[in-house]
């Protein structure tokens, strides 16, 4: 695991940046202050960006990474379905099990007024964790993990971050929803990359680190 943590240092050390800080401001200000405060905090050009952005953890991601992925390597395309089934399950049924209320919800019942994007449909319940962060931090984590190139895996950390982001600048959710889904996310992901790349089984089948489209063929 540390040799994994290693190698993707340009992913895991702004991640355990993110979680050291986050957790430190919830410590200090509480879940409600931190969120309001980054919803309050806007302007147009924003609002343009996370409003659009925030689609990107959307669970139609897995579409065209996978489609790309089936060009390159066997193997990568089978993670990122499986990583994101793992991350899809996990966070979902806690989010069902627990059914919490969203921002607008608790801000509605504590008489506090919060930033509404316009155009933004703003839902009340299953707020805990945030479903959008969990794929994008899955993903892009795996991602990082079968990329090369350490200024790919920083950039893929940024996408991830900038979709948990903007869940608490939509104001769909909390910080805590967005840091416990950041960790299903990577934990889905570093599963997922352990399982395909240590398992025996898989590694019999000839064509696993072939591409399983090509093109031309």
């Amino acid at each position: 695991m540390y040799d994994l943590l290693k190698k993707n240092s340009a992913f895991f050390f702004p991640y355990l940046l993110f979680l050291l800080i986050s957790t430190s401001c919830l410590a200090l200000w509480g879940r409600n202050d931190i969120s309001l405060f980054i919803n309050g905090h806007n302007s147009f050009v924003t609002d343009f960006f996370f409003r659009y952005w925030t689609n990107v953890g959307l669970g139609y991601l897995i579409l065209p990474i996978a489609l790309v992925l089936a060009f390159i390597n066997f193997r990568y395309m089978l993670m990122s379905v499986a990583c994101f089934l793992v991350a899809f399950g996990i966070n979902d049924s806690i989010k069902f099990a627990l059914h919490a209320p969203r921002p607008a919800t608790v801000y509605e019942q504590l008489h506090q007024a919060f930033y509404h994007v316009p155009g933004v449909d703003v839902y009340a319940w299953d707020s805990f964790p945030s479903g959008h962060t969990a794929i994008s931090f899955g993903l892009f984590c795996l991602l990082a993990l079968i990329s090369a190139k350490g200024s790919a895996k920083f950039f893929f950390f940024i996408c991830a971050f900038l979709v948990g982001y903007s869940r608490i600048y939509l104001a769909e959710h909390f910080i805590t929803d967005v840091i416990a889904a950041s960790v299903i996310g990577v934990s889905s992901a570093i599963f997922t990359y352990s399982i395909f790349t240590h398992s025996k089984a898989i590694n019999k089948f000839a064509r696993i680190d072939k591409p399983l489209i090509r093109l031309g063929s």
